[in-house]
């Protein structure tokens, strides 16, 4: 299961996210928070590593990676996906 402190563990890792992301609201949007398009990149591949799945090419969009939530939504779909 991907928790919201995992989520949260991994934006802190990158980008400007470290100093606000612990007093952030899981609906808070990232981007407007400090997540630019290359924090999105790094969050994305130590979500793969971290959680073992693959994001597919076609669903890599701001939209994803637009809130803690969004972000937990996807990776928990994607290891549903991968179990099946």
């Amino acid at each position: 299961m991907a928790s919201a402190q995992d989520i949260r563990t991994i934006l802190a890792r990158h980008g400007t996210l470290a100093r606000t992301i612990d007093g952030l609201p899981d609906d808070a949007c990232l981007f407007d928070n400090g997540l630019d398009s290359f924090g999105a990149v790094q969050v994305m591949m130590d979500l793969e590593e971290h959680f073992e799945i693959e994001f597919p090419e076609h669903l890599l969009s701001r939209d994803v990676f637009s809130t803690v939530r969004t972000i937990q939504n996807f990776v928990a779909s994607q290891m549903v996906q991968q179990a099946a």
